[in-house]
């Protein structure tokens, strides 16, 4: 059986990402090329896309990119709502891991790439996150957050499990652009093992290793 990595790439969509609208979306667009243009990569890591704001957006259901052929525009307005993204994606590993299964995919436990511009507009985000990565829910991800603009480390903090990046004073465009390429490589590293590897050197961005590992 073929080794799968189910990866989530969740992207802030909200009001202050407006201005970098075209920017996030070719930077999208440059991520659906690389993964598609790299068979052994969209292989071993099928991708799901979510984009959020108000409300939550699955841009790409989990797909194998050398099969889409081109990234959805992404519209950009509303509020940096976390909670609810937390638990659509929570729905999204259920429903992805037991298509992979039936498709005879050994799954690999989940990986959410976390990238935010800003802090929660919700005060009761942390109870849908902590649905997400409970332990005693064998789907749990591991979280990689990306943080950018106005996104508030101490925040990320709490949502990182794997690990966590945040911008180092580049403005907003080439942080979204650094962290893509950071995501890319790690997959790319990833899909070379067939395990988890984590490229820490992200122009733009500085490493925080996470201290609170989640046991497997």
């Amino acid at each position: 059986m073929s080794l799968c990595l189910p990866t989530y790439v969740v992207i802030d969509a909200s009001t202050s990402m407006k201005p970098h609208e075209a920017v996030l979306n070719a930077t999208l667009s440059r991520l659906h090329y690389n993964l598609a243009t790299n068979p052994r990569v969209s292989e071993f890591a099928r991708v799901c896309v979510v984009a959020f704001s108000t409300d939550v957006h699955v841009v790409i259901p989990m797909s194998d990119m050398e099969q889409v052929p081109a990234m959805p525009e992404v519209l950009c307005g509303g509020r940096t709502e976390y909670g609810k993204t937390f638990d659509r994606v929570r729905e999204c590993i259920e429903q992805d891991v037991d298509n992979l299964r039936m498709q005879n995919f050994s799954v690999l436990r989940p990986t959410v790439f976390f990238l935010t511009d800003g802090g929660p507009t919700d005060a009761n985000w942390q109870n849908p996150f902590r649905e997400l990565v409970d332990r005693d829910w064998p789907r749990h991800p591991h979280v990689i957050a990306y943080g950018f603009g106005g996104a508030k480390r101490d925040v990320l903090e709490q949502v990182a499990t794997k690990a966590l990046f945040i911008a180092d004073g580049s403005d907003t465009e080439s942080a979204l652009s650094g962290a893509i390429t950071g995501l890319l490589n790690t997959l790319i590293a990833s899909s070379k093992t067939g395990q988890m590897q984590i490229a820490t050197d992200v122009k733009g961005f500085e490493y925080v290793q996470v201290a609170q590992e989640y046991v497997d």
